[in-house]
């Protein structure tokens, strides 16, 4: 397995490495999103998240200034134990505007995408409690609209991310009033056949700050820079830089219901 680790940040590497060959269109970004689970048992649960992403425009103006995406998506999870969990979700859907880095783009008609997604993540905690290590890996079913073709374009993606958090006022990530910090990076890989010449898709990384509230509620406040592929040939990028907003409710019921199980399952 870390040979495939190795793989995939080298991939990432030789595509920064040669960024001087290449076009970039830089973006100011604002990120949002709100994400509800709710465990049922030991086992089983469902979750929805929502997004709201915006955008500048020719690299002027306020992350703020126009749409670039909104997503909602439902999912259905199982747990094999408190560090793991496998979540599929059935379909979500997506709406969005493209970037504009240069005058061409305002041409680019805004849409629709139906996708399918598997995930699976795991947990490890050091023995003090204060380091969290999550590996979550996703592969997703992407039916994306065309408009100018009228007809939708199918192609899948996998998408591997590494995060670690670190506990600042405490050792457990799930106690009420924590504090704690976090870092992550994560690609993805495009692949079918309708993926030509290109198979690198994006990198995020992401660099914020969190706390829980209410025992089941999070918020976070993360720096988010977004390089991503425009196009198959993958001569043009888009370099998206902003801050995103986190809203995380790990146990619904747990709002008003203080009896319940703790949060345990939270990626």
């Amino acid at each position: 397995m870390k040979y495939l680790y190795l793989l995939i940040f080298l991939l990432f590497f030789d595509e920064v490495t040669a960024q001087s060959e290449k076009t970039i269109y830089d973006h100011a970004v604002f990120w949002h999103k709100t994400e509800i689970n709710e465990m049922f048992n030991e086992n089983w649960g469902v979750g929805v998240d929502y997004v709201y992403r915006s955008k500048n425009q020719l690299n002027e103006g306020s992350m703020f200034q126009s749409h670039l995406r909104t997503s909602i998506r439902p999912w259905v999870h199982y747990q094999f134990n408190k560090n793991a969990r496998f979540s599929v979700s059935p379909i979500g859907y997506m709406y969005t505007n493209e970037y504009i880095g240069k005058e061409e783009d305002f041409d680019r008609l805004p849409y629709h995408e139906l996708r399918t997604t598997f995930q699976f993540f795991h947990h490890q905690k050091s023995a003090s409690g204060k380091w969290m290590h999550t590996w979550r890996y996703r592969y997703e079913l992407r039916w994306q609209e065309q408009p100018i073709h009228e007809d939708y374009r199918f192609f899948t993606r996998f998408r591997f991310r590494y995060r670690i958090r670190y506990i600042i006022n405490g050792n457990d990530f799930y106690e009420n009033n924590t504090w704690y910090a976090a870092v992550s990076n994560e690609i993805g890989l495009n692949m079918g056949k309708n993926v030509v010449l290109n198979t690198f898709n994006q990198n995020r990384l992401y660099v914020g700050i969190g706390y829980r509230f209410f025992d089941v509620v999070r918020a976070e406040l993360r720096y988010v820079d977004r390089f991503r592929t425009r196009g198959a040939t993958g001569f043009e990028f888009d370099h998206g830089r902003g801050l995103m907003l986190g809203i995380y409710v790990d146990q619904l019921s747990g709002l008003w219901n203080k009896e319940i199980q703790k949060v345990k399952f939270a990626d």
